[in-house]
């Protein structure tokens, strides 16, 4: 008996010493993970559009140390624990306050604890009560927000109590990140979209630098539980996460490839019939069926000026489907960038073998013509339609779309090599569009000139009203500002969209250069 009391003494404290040694340790020894301050989010002028706010919770009396529960404590009732030497178990922890609110809620997105689920994929970085970014610019930086947690290290004694503190490491604040967007557009996009479904998005052409992404209803990040009921979808961000049939905005797409293939030039002229009729099948004109009236023989400037859809057939029957789904790859369509983490979709740029392959059916002059004008199977989102048109600004320069100021704004960007010709046509009748005698009504008496495209797109049935689109760029010699909006199933472009671009662009000279005062 003796043997065998000595040889099991010798593998415990032998053998199995320092695994045994290790093992007490870590029942008497208890880790609690500091929570690391989270980087704070700014606008382009350096204003805070999210900021930490600190709380204070206490151990609920009989639970232990490796099962504990907490309630929240206010700041007084943490002083008043103190200073009566309870020893009760107070920590600390953080949570975010998104000053912006709804208006920014769509680009910032939020925060939450990790699930059991996430855990597993992020590994040993996170632990269960970590904060993540969960959605938005949150999640997008989330590396640069987060900060690096500290541990505070407890003796506990056998019945999971705490005996006494042992030390701490203290945690690391996350990295600030200085933001493009700004904040007074942000504010006063969000106020002019009350009352619609719809999305905005304002970049500076030459750089691709996000000034505002505005999309709504909005949810309320700061009661995430709340908005969970709300009706109209306020997670879904509609600006680059919502794809639509852009309606005439796409003309510009097909008026560059048609110009870009020599399908036509400046001197061509194509006939306005009022109506095209192809067997059982008409193509109208907004003009003719609203009005009974015709252009008659019209070039590309006045065809983009009155968004002649009878033009644009023609235009689109010559160039073909293949080269307008060429065109409109290369300004962007069809691709969700570098911001599918994100929420953002690639859309549809069809053609003959798109529809043979997805749809099993062969395609006809018709697809072509509702290709040509932005409608059929054509769909894309805000942030696409703009890029487009911040690369005619740009002349021609299609840039990435940047969030933060030190993303190296332009060095991203792509040349697109298109004729001085196709750029000097095309800002024509876009500059004309915005005049008297264009589409683009609100901007008639506009003390800035701007380059401007009106859209309306059927969706649904003849019932449902249309998507509204306007997307303008400004000033139109020297541009530094692009923006689109669309409003869903709202009416016409220029009666809904473009009030709202100006009201927005109005707003924008008032204030750049200069601070925008907001309260925080």
């Amino acid at each position: 008996m003796m043997t065998i009391l000595v040889a099991r003494l010798t593998q415990l404290t032998v053998v199995e010493g320092a695994y045994q040694r290790s093992a007490a340790d870590e029942n008497r020894l208890v880790g609690v993970r500091l929570m690391a301050p989270r980087g704070v989010l700014l606008d382009r002028r350096g204003q805070t559009l999210v900021r930490n706010v600190p709380f204070y919770k206490r151990q609920v009396p009989g639970t232990t140390v490796h099962e504990a529960k907490f309630e929240p404590l206010t700041k007084d009732e943490v002083i008043k624990l103190a200073l009566a030497g309870s020893g009760e178990r107070v920590v600390s922890d953080i949570t975010r306050e998104y000053i912006c609110g709804r208006a920014c809620a769509s680009v910032l997105g939020y925060t939450g604890e990790v699930t059991k689920t996430e855990l597993n994929e992020l590994g040993r970085e996170y632990a269960l009560g970590d904060s993540l970014g969960k959605a938005g610019l949150e999640k997008v930086y989330e590396r640069r927000l987060r900060g690096l947690p500290g541990m505070d290290i407890w003796e506990v004694g056998a019945d999971g109590q705490i005996v006494r503190a042992i030390g701490q490491t203290t945690s690391q604040a996350g990295q600030d990140v200085q933001l493009t967007l700004d904040r007074g557009l942000q504010d006063k996009l969000y106020q002019a979209l009350a009352g619609y479904k719809g999305a905005v998005v304002a970049q500076v052409p030459q750089t691709g630098e996000v000034l505002a992404l505005v999309s709504t209803p909005a949810f309320d990040p700061n009661q995430i539980a709340v908005s969970l009921t709300e009706a109209d979808e306020p997670f879904f961000n509609r600006a680059l996460g919502g794809a639509y049939p852009p309606g005439s905005v796409f003309k510009i797409v097909t008026a560059v490839a048609a110009l870009e293939s020599g399908a036509i030039n400046r001197e061509t002229l194509l006939e306005d019939s009022g109506e095209i009729v192809i067997g059982p099948y008409r193509y109208g004109n907004w003009l003719f069926e609203q009005y009974g009236r015709t252009e008659g023989s019209i070039n590309l400037v006045r065809a983009i000026q009155r968004s002649n859809d009878v033009f644009f057939y023609q235009a689109g029957e010559r160039t073909t489907a293949e080269k307008i789904a060429e065109w409109a790859r290369l300004f962007g369509f069809d691709s969700a960038y570098e911001l599918a983490g994100f929420g953002a979709v690639a859309g549809t740029i069809p053609d003959p073998a798109w529809k043979e392959k997805v749809k099993g059916e062969r395609w006809f002059l018709g697809n072509t013509y509702h290709m040509a004008i932005g409608q059929g199977d054509v769909l894309v989102t805000p942030l696409q339609i703009n890029r487009m048109m911040g690369a005619i600004a740009a002349n021609g320069v299609l840039c990435p779309v940047v969030l933060a100021k030190d993303e190296g704004q332009g060095s991203g960007c792509q040349q697109l090599n298109l004729a001085p010709s196709t750029l000097e046509i095309i800002k024509e009748g876009l500059t004309l569009a915005c005049q008297p005698g264009g589409t683009g009504v609100p901007f008639f008496d506009s003390t800035i000139k701007v380059a401007c495209k009106t859209g309306t797109a059927q969706q649904g049935s003849e019932a449902a009203l249309p998507h509204a689109w306007f997307t303008v760029y400004a000033p139109a010699e020297n541009p530094s500002i692009v923006l689109t909006v669309m409003l869903e199933h709202a009416g016409q472009g220029s009666e809904v969209a473009a009030p709202i671009a100006k009201i927005a662009l109005d707003y924008w000279w008032q204030t750049e250069g200069n601070p925008v005062s907001t309260s925080d």
